[in-house]
């Protein structure tokens, strides 16, 4: 019999257990140490009392076996797995730290019932999780237990899927030993049953649909839908009617949010989407034509100054007030867009200055006239102290060794650095930030995601003349700072700051630090070679992108960005 695992124990003769994280129904999961490879792991252990449960022991193995081929960035991966000798089976997986999509909800909830999340939040995770079971899927299994649970979130805005512990074959004949439930059985949490889960009928990949569906549905409304008053009448409740319809519930939802929710929740798998590809898809044209920003196309007047531009009328409730949210402000499907009215140019006034050549030498008095000789004095002056600054500079920089170089930078200790947090950057903008909720796609080290601006009438912004990112360091330090533009053309600068809170305007940031322009999209490296706290990367110039409309056509995207300090 399998023995009660405790801290230090060491699994395999190479992983010590450091101290459990959470535990289940038939598993529980440890924080551990690899002592070879010397890196913090999850261990997965089946608890001692199912431990001598050949169809759970065999199940766990599948699992192992099912995560082992499942190589995704929104998976959590397997790295190993372990069979003592006392039969007891272990799963070693990447340790992930962050919390699941149930603890966030719970959190973002009062105490008494579960919070909303964001449409951007909740897109974003949608999307990731439909590609990771578009990949399960593609690979012959059908997780059947999609719940918000089984959802991490990283800090960095990583979206992964984890708990493949009943997952089984989408194909499978009777008697090859790899289907260990019987088709007739319920499997899951019945809060996020599928239809055809709770009448025990054969599955494919829409009942993962349907399930993520649910979850997609609690994020927005706070709640799942068919509570009843047991899991029974939860289970029932699904195949006799449909949701209550999100826009019922929140009115801040674009209605192509809800259609993409609302068909992944239909009971009759045939009318939802073919396969979790098709609802990565949809999730993302949801998205489209929702934020178009309705800013004048004239840019800059001579001399610097920001053309006059009226407040832009948000097409998007989410980009409102809380007291302009309202259905009215999400255009039609069938209202053509408005393209915005550049404003009228002011009148030229006329130059006052007389027609001819004007005789200047003549209509001076003699006195008073350049003497081009005396103008000779004082540049060869110039010129001397010139040469011999130089002299003295270089005789400094001969007698200077590259081992006594100082580490102060500007009276600015530098120090290694890491990127700790990002914020967007609008500064000519009403709210000062644009598509915050976006922000996570930068971190997650998927290049499917993305962090955009809104949609323009003009690459160059308009009146606002830039909109950015703010990547905050731990520290002050230098290094390069790294972009992955996802469409262009593109230009973009650099600038730096060291003050404790970010500068408010472009003018407060100084002097820029580097720059770029590609025609292509693709990565950008930019060297930060003066002291920084925090680094501006903002774009000047964007190029056109499919999701916007005729109208505003223009949008910034941008897929990851890191920094490397040099230190």
């Amino acid at each position: 019999m399998a023995a009660s695992r405790s801290t230090h124990d060491l699994i395999g003769g190479r992983y010590r257990l450091d101290g459990p994280i959470a535990s289940g129904g038939m598993a529980d999961v440890w924080r551990a140490t690899d002592l070879q490879l010397r890196r913090e792991v999850a261990v997965k252990l089946l608890r001692a009392t199912v431990a001598d449960d050949k169809t759970v022991v065999e199940r766990f193995r599948r699992e192992a076996r099912s995560l082992a081929r499942l190589t995704h960035p929104n998976i959590v991966p397997v790295y190993d797995c372990v069979e003592e000798d006392d039969g007891q089976v272990a799963l070693v997986m990447r340790l992930i730290h962050g919390k699941s999509l149930r603890d966030m909800l719970d959190e973002a909830g009062d105490g008494t019932a579960p919070g909303e999340l964001g449409v951007y939040l909740t897109v974003h995770i949608g999307k990731s999780i439909a590609a990771a079971l578009a990949k399960a899927h593609a690979e012959n299994i059908v997780h059947r237990d999609i719940k918000p649970a089984n959802i991490l979130i990283t800090p960095k805005g990583e979206i992964l899927l984890t708990d493949f512990g009943i997952a089984k074959p989408l194909k499978s004949s009777e008697d090859d030993g790899t289907d260990l439930t019987r088709v007739d059985i319920m499997m899951g949490t019945v809060k996020y049953l599928s239809p055809e889960q709770v009448q025990g009928r054969p599955l494919d990949g829409r009942a993962d649909m349907y399930s993520l569906g649910l979850v997609l549905y609690e994020c927005l409304a706070g709640k799942a839908p068919f509570k009843g008053e047991n899991d029974q009448a939860t289970a029932v409740a699904r195949l006799e009617r449909d949701p209550t319809p999100l826009g019922g519930i929140r009115t801040d939802v674009p209605s192509t949010v809800i259609n993409v929710i609302h068909k992944m929740l239909r009971r009759k798998p045939e009318t939802r989407y073919a396969d979790c590809s098709e609802v990565v898809v949809a999730l993302d044209e949801a998205m489209r034509n929702l934020h178009d920003a309705d800013t004048p196309a004239g840019g800059l007047q001579p001399g610097g100054t920001v053309a006059p531009r009226q407040r832009p009328v948000p097409l998007d409730p989410l980009m409102a007030n809380t007291s302009q949210r309202n259905l009215s402000s999400v255009p039609r499907d069938d209202t053509p867009p408005r393209t915005p009215r550049a404003p009228r140019p002011e009148r030229a006034t006329k130059d006052a200055t007389p027609r001819g050549n004007a005789r200047t030498k003549a209509a001076l008095p003699t006195r008073r006239r350049t003497s081009t000789k005396r103008s000779y004095v004082p540049i060869a002056l110039l010129l001397t102290a010139a040469v011999v600054m130089a002299f003295m500079l270089w005789r400094g920089l001969q007698n200077t060794s590259s081992d006594t170089l100082p580490t102060i930078v500007d009276n600015v200790e530098i120090t290694a650095v890491n990127l700790v947090g990002v914020k967007s950057y609008d500064p000519n903008g009403d709210d000062k930030v644009e598509n915050e909720d976006m922000l996570p796609a930068l971190l997650d080290n998927n290049p499917a995601s993305e962090w955009t601006t809104v949609c323009y009438g003009n690459q160059f912004f308009g009146s606002k003349a830039g909109v950015g990112v703010v990547a905050t360091l731990s520290g002050i330090g230098l290094g390069d700072l790294t972009a992955n533009f996802a469409n262009g053309p593109y230009s973009a600068d650099v600038f730096v700051s060291t003050a404790e809170t970010i500068p408010a305007t472009v003018d407060e940031w100084g002097l820029r630090v580097a720059t770029a322009y590609s025609k292509d999209p693709g990565m950008a490296t930019f060297e930060v070679n003066a002291p920084a706290r925090h680094v501006l990367l903002l774009l000047r110039e964007v190029g056109r992108s499919n999701s916007c409309s005729n109208a505003n056509p223009y949008k910034g995207r941008v897929a990851d960005l890191s920094f490397t300090s040099a230190k």
